[in-house]
């Protein structure tokens, strides 16, 4: 099959296109997925620089990178899904059920996931990502093979070009909103709206009728994340955000959504209000952050990390963004050849909105 993969960690020309891959197989529980879209996220370059391997995890190479999938099955009549990206051990506590989400009988049966919304399978120790830090490949290939618990169906009213941005970047989004009590009225302030988790946390946080504080790196990038919904946008290259946000918000935002790491640390804690929460869910500009001690506990600051989300959440997300009829902003779409390409745009910080690879 067709596939772009690399053969070891490095710069972006490790990874090599490839007409000849060997074709999944699928394992026990598996299925084989005929991929039509796969989003880009800075986790596909993580993976490749082998960022996360230097954590002590491995992964199997060759590797194909790719998480947020859409295509097709190929032992079900063919019908359109998705793949949640995450997988776990199964068998542990948060696999099984958590005391930290509660649901009524009644709920399950409406929702028909038989339970699976009071799962927290992202908390597992051996939880993983499909195309990420796993051993499974992704979607930067004409096929796939994944867990059969991972496929998802698509709604008709759910295009495939909207499913392959939304199970990384907006689902990570999706998480930090509803574990952090975004809802009306609350202030949140979420760096980068041009980014994956910026531009899906402007569009879901405003539909939860929240006010949202945004940052951009030019005046370019202005009008896109007004025509997101941003109630305010702070140009970070001309303005101080701490300052720009007391004049919105003199006593400090409620929630900070940091997908930046090192570089945002300090601003994030001194943006808040008196026990503000901080969701936290990347390492864009580094790993090792700064934190002013005495500002975070006088301030009573509650921090919450992310990694992904649940199956029954990216669910949840789905239905939401099809009630509030949510259009993710695509940037480009690349052909599987110019996976290469793709990658470098990210890298570089050129798009506006998700960048896509179309097989």
């Amino acid at each position: 099959m067709k596939a772009v993969a690399f053969f070891e960690h490095g710069s972006v020309d490790v990874l090599q296109y490839h007409e000849d891959f060997p074709d999944p197989v699928a394992g026990k529980n598996e299925v084989i997925i005929d991929i039509k879209y796969c989003g880009i996220n800075h986790l596909d370059i993580w993976t490749r620089q082998g960022i996360v391997a230097e954590t002590g995890k491995k992964i199997r190479l060759p590797h194909i990178c790719g998480c947020d999938i859409v295509g097709t099955t190929t032992a079900i009549n063919g019908q359109r899904v998705m793949i949640y990206p995450g997988v776990s051990c199964g068998k542990c506590q948060y696999c099984i059920s958590s005391s930290n989400r509660t649901t009524t009988r009644r709920s399950r049966r409406r929702n028909n996931n038989n339970g699976n919304d009071n799962k927290r399978e992202n908390l597992c120790s051996q939880f993983a990502i499909i195309g990420g830090w796993s051993d499974y490949n992704g979607g930067y290939a004409e096929r796939v093979a994944v867990p059969e618990k991972n496929v998802i169906r698509l709604p008709s009213a759910l295009k495939d070009e909207t499913a392959a941005t939304l199970a990384v970047s907006y689902l990570t989004a999706w998480n930090m909103l509803q574990t952090n009590g975004a809802s009306r009225n609350k202030k949140i302030l979420v760096y980068g709206a041009s980014s994956g988790v910026g531009m899906a946390t402007i569009q879901l946080a405003k539909a939860l009728g929240a006010t949202v504080i945004t940052t951009v790196s030019d005046n370019s990038k202005h009008g896109f994340a007004k025509k997101l919904g941003a109630h305010h946008i702070i140009d970070r290259t001309r303005q101080d955000i701490v300052e720009e946000v007391k004049k919105i918000v003199p006593a400090g935002v409620d929630i900070v959504i940091d997908h930046v790491g090192a570089a945002t640390w300090a601003t994030s804690i001194a943006a808040l209000r008196q026990g503000g929460r901080m969701a936290v869910c990347g390492t864009t500009s580094g790993n090792e952050a700064t934190v002013p001690v005495r500002m975070f506990y006088t301030k009573q600051i509650i921090m919450v990390g992310s990694l992904l989300g649940t199956r029954a959440q990216l669910q949840e997300l789905i239905n939401f963004v099809i009630r509030k009829k949510i259009q993710p902003v695509i940037d480009s779409v690349f052909t599987l050849q110019d996976a290469k390409e793709a990658q470098k745009k990210m890298e570089a910080g050129l798009h506006a909105g998700k960048i896509l690879l179309r097989l």
